[in-house]
């Protein structure tokens, strides 16, 4: 073999140790999470890289704030923030309805802002409001911020940080009405909790009653019912209000009215005794005047008479 082959020899066996070196020092890099990259663990369970750490936040050169990576959920991607930048902002336990006021005020109202009402747990039975939970004027609720150098949409995220730390169910979203921007304050509950219509509302548990009707029977020419028109009657007034979920019973031995329902049907029954009670009265006391008259004209009539018999009788 010639000098120039051995020379050839060794650069080909040089090459080839060094492609190898190369290799491997590649995939010791990838291993480790990267070229340049911090070097990664491998969970024992499964053998899979953990996820490695979010990248660090990018800071404008220029104004030397963040560069937000991601639109978030409260925030609509066409939602601009208005070209103002508040160098000091102080909301001391400051009202929600105040703080409206001063964030449309200091952004020239070029976006609006809609606040919830007095909102609490209602629910409807019959056509009617029936009050079963909380009661509350987010309109109130206090805000406590010191901030320094925030556009809208920061006072807004800082508040609903505020929010979430206190606890207090309201978040700030940013959305778009049209081509006009708003801020809404929504509220996290629902004002209406699903209720069971059919059960017993607090406050509304049933309860039973029973009433003595004797007294209201009688005869019919002086205000009185019978036993059957008194059931007749009560029944028929009871259905008339509509009272569901109540119950009426009677016990005509004993003249008793057994009644199951809640306080307020409780009451609508023995405002309907109270009425049919002042009814016989009444007509008690009618037949009463009625007789008292009937004495009166007669003592007249009798004194008309006895004048005419003494008129005509011969003087002596």
């Amino acid at each position: 073999m010639s000098d120039t082959q051995k020379a050839m020899k060794s650069k080909l066996k040089f090459s080839a140790v060094l492609v190898l070196f190369l290799a491997s020092a590649i995939s010791a890099s990838l291993a480790q999470g990267g070229i340049g990259g911090a070097p990664a663990t491998f969970n024992p369970a499964t053998g899979t890289p953990y996820p490695q750490a979010a990248p660090p936040m990018q800071f404008d050169p220029t104004t030397g704030q963040p560069i937000p990576q991601t639109v978030p959920d409260w925030k609509d991607a066409n939602w601009k923030d208005p070209d103002i930048t508040l160098t000091n902002v102080s909301f001391p336990s400051l009202a929600l309805s105040e703080v409206s006021l001063w964030l449309g005020d200091k952004f020239n109202h070029q976006f609006d802002i809609i606040l919830p009402d007095s909102a609490g747990g209602i629910a409807y039975v019959n056509g009617q409001t029936v009050q079963v939970g909380w009661q509350h004027d987010w309109r109130s609720e206090s805000v406590n911020l010191q901030l320094r150098n925030v556009t809208a949409s920061e006072i807004f995220s800082a508040m609903n940080l505020l929010f979430e730390n206190n606890r207090t169910p309201l978040r700030w979203e940013l959305k778009m009405n049209g081509h006009r921007q708003i801020a809404l304050l929504r509220v996290l509950i629902d004002p209406t909790p699903q209720v069971d219509m059919t059960a017993p509302l607090p406050g509304q548990e049933k309860i039973r009653r029973v009433y003595f009707v004797g007294n209201l029977i009688g005869d019919e020419k002086s205000g009185g019912m019978t036993m059957e028109q008194i059931i007749k009657t009560v029944t028929d007034v009871w259905q008339m209000a509509d009272a569901s979920g109540g119950r009426i019973q009677f016990h005509k031995d004993a003249e008793l009215l057994v009644v199951t329902g809640t306080p307020g049907q409780i009451d609508f029954m023995e405002q309907t005794l109270k009425a049919l009670d002042q009814k016989v009265n009444q007509s008690q006391i009618d037949r009463v005047r009625r007789s008292t008259l009937q004495q009166v004209l007669k003592g007249v009539e009798q004194s008309d008479s006895q004048e005419k018999s003494n008129s005509k009788a011969p003087a002596r």
